[in-house]
């Protein structure tokens, strides 16, 4: 018979982390198999013996998150937190966990047991549906649950995953497989109906972009991208963590045979990098002068940034003044104009607090250089 266990809330996003940083599992797509699953009664006692540690403990102070698909089917038991999913549901709402040498995950019920997590679209419109919860109660405000809201796509997206148990203080892993691209979120959104949160989810997808390498990153590319109301500088469309390829007359010169800036302005040739170790080590300045150098050579103007530049307001507005000053070469004079006024204004500035406040990650990035 087995037991079809469809995770939800941060249970379903702890999982969904662990398996992106363990090598020993793999994420891979259910398509509907929220429809053929035959949700029975659930055997708890051999349940709890056998899920993953990452989601232990589980008690009637922490019970278990998990979807179920009808009323009837949903747990009573103070151990399980039933989410009922009564509308129709795109192809693609679940991921299964397995394990990548194939095996079966060991359950002390009988027949199998599979673990299913929900796509990066259905996790954001759940994280839409429990910040809104926050908003109503007064514990956090719209804005701070809004940039708030715009961190985790960044991360499905991009390249790197939070600590499963300490998201906030735990170290990330880098270099991994995107979850997902951007445009599967808003195929995703666009096709879902009749869920509370997809209006919201559906705002914030319009803004998440591909390619971010660490929570810097992504708290960078929102200061970028963001229009000054909501505490941008509203800079032109860029690429991020994209290879370059060099020109070709240059190659002679150059020390690296491909470089992957994480901010690249092609048109104005321009590029950011986040280090994303403060870089006091003899090997680590010399690499980082190669790279500018390799940079020069192709007329390209790069600004390194480490997390003292992003972790203040006035370290931010200052980096950001800079970024503008060289992409004003090619926008023009009235763009770094109304850069400077978006820094000096107040209510853009108020905005870029909040956003740091929701961004920038307690414990620098050690992401690995290149």
């Amino acid at each position: 018979m087995g037991q079809d266990v469809f995770l939800a809330g941060q249970h379903s996003l702890r999982l969904t982390r662990a398996a992106r940083r363990d090598p020993g599992l793999l994420l891979v797509p259910a398509p509907d198999e929220h429809l053929r699953t035959g949700q029975t009664a659930i055997d708890l006692p051999s349940l709890r013996s056998s899920l993953p540690d990452i989601l232990l403990p589980i008690a009637p102070g922490a019970p278990l998150e998990m979807t179920f698909f009808s009323r009837e089917a949903r747990s009573e038991s103070a151990l399980v937190r039933s989410r009922c999913l009564l509308s129709r549901l795109p192809s693609a709402s679940f991921l299964e966990v397995v394990h990548a040498d194939g095996n079966p995950w060991d359950y002390a019920g009988e027949g199998a047991l599979r673990l299913f997590v929900e796509s990066p679209a259905l996790s954001l419109i759940r994280m839409c549906q429990q910040l809104d919860a926050l908003v109503s109660r007064s514990a956090l405000s719209p804005n701070a649950a809004f940039f708030r809201l715009l961190t985790f796509p960044m991360e499905a997206c991009g390249s790197y995953a939070r600590d499963p148990s300490d998201p906030a203080f735990g170290s990330c892993a880098f270099e991994l497989p995107a979850l997902c691209r951007a445009d599967d979120l808003s195929a995703f959104l666009g096709e879902a109906t009749g869920i509370r949160g997809l209006r919201q989810a559906r705002r914030v997808a319009t803004l998440v972009q591909d390619g971010a390498g660490s929570p810097e990153e992504t708290l960078l590319s929102f200061a970028f991208k963001l229009p000054p109301e909501l505490g941008g500088i509203e800079a032109p469309p860029f690429s991020e963590n994209e290879p370059i390829e060099w020109p070709s007359d240059v190659l002679h010169l150059i020390e690296h045979r491909r470089m992957r800036p994480d901010f690249h302005w092609a048109r104005h040739r321009t590029a950011s990098e986040y280090n994303g170790k403060e870089h006091v080590s003899e090997e680590a300045f010399e690499e980082d002068q190669r790279r500018v150098r390799d940079y020069q050579t192709c007329g390209i103007s790069v600004f390194p940034a480490s997390y003292k530049n992003v972790s203040t307001l006035s370290a931010l507005n200052a980096y950001l003044a800079r970024v503008a000053h060289a992409l004003a070469q090619t926008e023009g004079a009235e763009f770094e104009a109304r850069v400077r006024r978006t820094l000096a204004d107040e209510g853009a500035s108020f905005m870029r607090r909040v956003l740091l406040s929701q961004m920038l990650p307690a414990v620098p990035s050690e992401k690995p250089d290149w």
